[in-house]
Parts: structure tokens; C-alpha cells; sequence
């Protein structure tokens, strides 16, 4: 999903990273997402308490590998992305530890849509925002926009699944996660083939 057209020293331009050392956390990211997805599908009667420790465990590992992923994208301190992105990963950090520890559905509704709404959010404004003077776009535009749109989606959608109980709230949530997880899987599998590429070509 990257814009695989954009050469590495744009991106470098642009994020202060090349592709070479955006791809390892962008690969971790996609395998804990769709690992979550997957115990979603194979979590056949959860009740209360596994919503939230799987809630919990997930938030805290996301928010873990989002904030090694936009250290890695070194933005400048005062950037706008940079603070949108890594406020979405202390959030989502929050509630995963407050989720973990409330056991409570209404709470994980609320709080997990809240944080994925939040983290969708940034994403996409990471996406649309183009800085003064600098010109070109992000290679990770397009992966930003649609990633944004499923996290904005899903953290829009689980409110309404809250009175539903804990099975439907993770059935929301791992389906955003399982597409999420493919979305960022190819793009860290694109980066990691354009690092490879000799510099010549």
C-alpha cells in the first residue's frame, strides 16, 4: 500500500528515516494487530474479563510499537504529526492500562473507542498534513489515510456494540485489526524490498 514510486531519499526528506529502518516496526505492528484479530476469531464465549485483558495486552503492545515506529520516523520535536501520533499512542496506552484494571465492558466500549478513534485520528492528520515549505508527500501517505479510516471507523462503531457484550466488542474491534494488520503487513514487506533495492536503481 506504500507509494512505492516515491524514491528513499524523499522519504528520507520527508520523514528523516529511510525505508530501511521503518520496516521492523512497521512488521511488529501488523503481526501483534493481527494476532489480536485472530484471538478475536477464536475466542468463542468471552466474557468481561477476557475483553479487557485482551483489550489491555493490546493497546499496551500497539501503543509500545506506534511509539518505537514514530521515534523511528525522527520528525522534528515541534512537528505537528509527530505530537499528534505519539499523543494517540499515550492514550492508547492509558486505556489499555485502565481497561486492564477496571474489568468493566461499558468502560472497554467506551475508553477502547475512544483511543482507537483518537489513534485513526492522527493517522489520518498525519497523512493530510503537509508542513510549510516542504515539499512532496509522505511515502506512508496512503497507508496513513486508510489505517486512519479503519481505526476511526472501528472506534466509531464500538459504542454501539457496548449493550451486546463482550463477543460482539471484540468481533468489531478484530475485524478492524485483521484488515488493519494485512494493510500494514504489505506495507512493511514494500518497505522492507525497496531497503534491499541497490542504491543505483
Amino acid at each position: 500500500m506504500n507509494d512505492t514510486a516515491v524514491p528513499q531519499n524523499l522519504n528520507a526528506a520527508v520523514t528523516g528515516t529511510p525505508a530501511s529502518a521503518l520496516w521492523q516496526p512497521v512488521m511488529l505492528r501488523s503481526m501483534a494487530t493481527l494476532l489480536f484479530g485472530i484471538v478475536t476469531v477464536f475466542f468463542g464465549a468471552p466474557d468481561t474479563l477476557g475483553l479487557c485483558l485482551n483489550f489491555g495486552w493490546y493497546f499496551l503492545v500497539l501503543a509500545a510499537l506506534h511509539y518505537w515506529f514514530v521515534r523511528r520516523l525522527a520528525l522534528p520535536r515541534a512537528d505537528a504529526r509527530r505530537l499528534a501520533l505519539l499523543g494517540a499512542a499515550g492514550l492508547l496506552a492509558v486505556a489499555g492500562v485502565v481497561i486492564f484494571i477496571a474489568i468493566n465492558t461499558a468502560l472497554a466500549a467506551w475508553l477502547g473507542a475512544a483511543a482507537l478513534a483518537v489513534m485513526g485520528g492522527a493517522e489520518l492528520f498525519a497523512a493530510l498534513h503537509n508542513p510549510s515549505g516542504k515539499a512532496g508527500k509522505s511515502p506512508l501517505r496512503s497507508d496513513w489515510l486508510i489505517s486512519g479510516v479503519l481505526g476511526l471507523g472501528t472506534g466509531l462503531l464500538l459504542p454501539f456494540f457496548a449493550a451486546a457484550g463482550p463477543h460482539a466488542l471484540l468481533g468489531v474491534a478484530g475485524g478492524g485489526a485483521l484488515m488493519t494488520g494485512a494493510l500494514w503487513l504489505l506495507s512493511a514487506l514494500t518497505m522492507r524490498h525497496d531497503a534491499r533495492k541497490p542504491k543505483g536503481k
